[in-house]
């Protein structure tokens, strides 16, 4: 069995080369700053705020490298809020700098989701 050790990557922006997605696998620890330091977690930052996905390590792990292998498409049926800095039409990666990002939607008064554009004209959900 693999040890539980905390690892961490970035992703470039295709358009302009800024971080598009910093992605932390966290294993549980006793203590930590983190008010989730408790429970096995993927961490995604820099695109529109942070996202926490959280799993088994063992889950999380296989999620986390398949991110590094540019499997954006297939982990993106697992969670597309994850890597909604992926546009799926033009199979890219960029930065919410890149992004043309829009208003929120409510659906009775709720948020419900926010489009983007991508910088090839694209429309995708990329917050839900």
């Amino acid at each position: 069995m693999e040890a539980k050790t905390s690892r961490h990557f970035t992703l470039p922006c295709t358009r302009c080369g800024r971080a598009a997605a910093e992605i932390a696998l966290l294993p549980a620890t006793e203590t930590g700053e983190s008010m989730w330091h408790g429970r096995d977690r993927l961490e995604r930052t820099d695109f529109l705020g942070t996202v926490v996905k959280f799993g088994t390590y063992a889950q999380l792990l296989e999620f986390f490298e398949a991110l590094c292998r540019g499997e954006y498409a297939a982990v993106r049926t697992d969670d597309a809020d994850f890597v909604a800095f992926y546009c799926e039409t033009c199979e890219q990666v960029y930065c919410d700098q890149c992004w043309r990002v829009g208003t929120p939607v409510f659906d009775e008064g709720f948020y419900d989701y926010t489009l983007g554009t991508c910088p090839q004209g694209h429309e995708q959900i990329v917050d839900d």
